[in-house]
């Protein structure tokens, strides 16, 4: 292997190992929340922006970090908002009060969205073609794993350490994978390219595109599971006149020569919007079968969060074989590849949802097994493709914004799949007829998993609208 192939191999293990933590973070934080009320004396409404305050600022600032990364290099990018990650992972851990560790949480969330756009920016910056594809094939399993694992990991961590102690890890595991990150991304990252010509950065569409995105997803994220009212859905609303504002100033911006926060070439790029779109459907129904299964496992059956987590562990390892190994099916295959996954996730659901109806008073963990399995397997022949599909239509000057916008959309269509398979999930938990709790929340999961397959029936007609092959750009 030549020295430059080396250099790439480490640069890229830098690069996942940000992947990794930022999306660890969105859920390993779950299973402490109850310690961490006790502990620091916060009530339950409180605590919970310990997690919704992180990801309302992770997808708050990924489009302008993109741009940023476009403007001043991705290396320079990477490396703050990680070492940023890693001074609010220690704050955090020490936290004495609720206030600061929701502050802790919130720049943590910062500091992601900062770091995140990089990743998808550089591994194109580094790889073309075929192996390009096998690359974003192993960002797909690492994505996988870290949404399906933060669970089981914060469970171990509890256990581990004790109730009082346990959730103050769940922060400072971060620490010695973030030291080395750091270590690896200022050896082995390689330097950007100069542009060509230096512009103003576009500062009234970073105000424009931030409230935006606010008042998109703050409703969301603050209320969306179960508080969601008739004002959350008018200031909602209210991003629509602001979207449009920005899309006329971003028009002119670029009229003018100048470098917009939101290329609207990019936006008529049809490639790229489809598979903007479809990745946020997706993500829409992925993401909340997680929320759905937890709350069902540990709260409808009375379950730990250690099981929680080892009764979800079949998806995590199908979607990681599947994401390692799809560059290998998307070379022959095109996007009928996502028709394939498609099928496998709706008949993992499926089965997941016949099983809680059959099984719904004396369970198993391991009736889940193979309908999880699949589920996986299906997840991970969709993810890691989307990627290349999408992000190789741009051109190298876009992709940072580019990166930022999908990122962007992903995190929107995880808000919003919350929030609806969330609000028919406790909506028939009062409606639903059962001659037990198990039972009740068992017909519930069965209700919201028919939201699931509906989103994953329209990401099947949305592929027709991708790139049959991924592009050469």
């Amino acid at each position: 292997m030549s020295k430059e192939e080396t250099g790439k191999k480490w640069a890229l293990i830098a690069i996942m190992l940000g992947a990794f933590l930022s999306l660890l973070d969105t859920t390993i934080v779950n299973v402490a929340l109850p310690d961490i009320g006790r502990v620091l004396k916060t009530s339950s409404q409180t605590i919970e922006w310990v997690i919704s305050g992180y990801a309302l600022a992770f997808g708050l600032v990924l489009i302008t970090a993109g741009r940023l990364g476009d403007k001043f290099g991705r290396k320079p990018l990477y490396i703050i908002g990680v070492a940023l990650f890693l001074l609010m992972s220690i704050t955090a851990g020490f936290a004495t009060s609720g206030t600061s560790l929701i502050i802790s949480r919130v720049v943590q969330g910062l500091a992601a969205g900062l770091f995140f756009p990089q990743i998808n920016a550089t591994i194109m910056d580094l790889y073309q073609g075929p192996k390009l594809a096998k690359v974003f094939g192993i960002l797909g399993a690492v994505i996988g794993v870290a949404t399906a694992i933060g669970p089981l990991t914060g469970g171990l961590l509890i256990n581990t350490f004790g109730a009082d102690d346990g959730w103050r890890w769940v922060f400072f595991v971060n620490v010695p994978i973030v030291i080395i990150t750091l270590i690896l991304a200022f050896i082995y990252i390689p330097k950007d390219k100069k542009q060509p010509h230096q512009v103003k950065f576009d500062i009234p569409g970073v105000f424009g595109i931030t409230l935006a995105l606010l008042l998109l997803l703050y409703p969301l994220v603050a209320h969306g599971a179960n508080d969601f009212s008739w004002l959350d859905f008018i200031v909602m609303l209210l991003s629509l006149p602001v979207f449009l504002l920005l899309y006329w100033w971003s028009a002119r911006q670029e009229k003018l020569g100048n470098q917009p926060i939101i290329s609207p070439k990019l936006l008529k790029n049809k490639k790229f919007l489809s598979g903007m779109i479809f990745s946020l459907v997706y993500f829409a129904a992925f993401t909340s079968i997680f929320f759905v299964l937890s709350l069902t496992w540990q709260t409808g059956f009375g379950k730990s969060a250690i099981s929680s987590g080892l009764a979800l562990s079949p998806f995590a390892f199908g979607s990681m074989f599947a994401a390692a190994n799809s560059n290998r099916f998307v070379q022959k295959l095109g996007r009928n590849l996502f028709f394939i996954g498609l099928i496998f996730i709706i008949l993992g659901l499926a089965g997941t949802a016949l099983v809680f109806y059959l099984h719904s008073d004396v369970f198993s963990a391991w009736w889940l097994t193979l309908p999880l399995l699949l589920g996986g397997i299906g997840s991970g022949l969709i993810i890691a493709p989307i990627n290349s599909f999408t992000l190789s239509t741009v051109l190298p000057e876009q992709r940072g914004g580019a990166s930022g916008l999908f990122n962007t959309a992903q995190r929107v269509g995880t808000s919003f799949g919350i929030a609806i398979v969330g609000t028919v999930y406790f909506r028939t938990l009062s409606t639903i007829d059962g001659t037990s709790r198990s039972d009740v929340f068992s017909g519930s999961l069965q209700m919201s998993m028919l939201v699931n397959i509906a989103l994953l029936l329209i990401c099947t007609a949305l592929v027709f609208a991708l790139p049959k092959k991924i592009s050469e750009r």
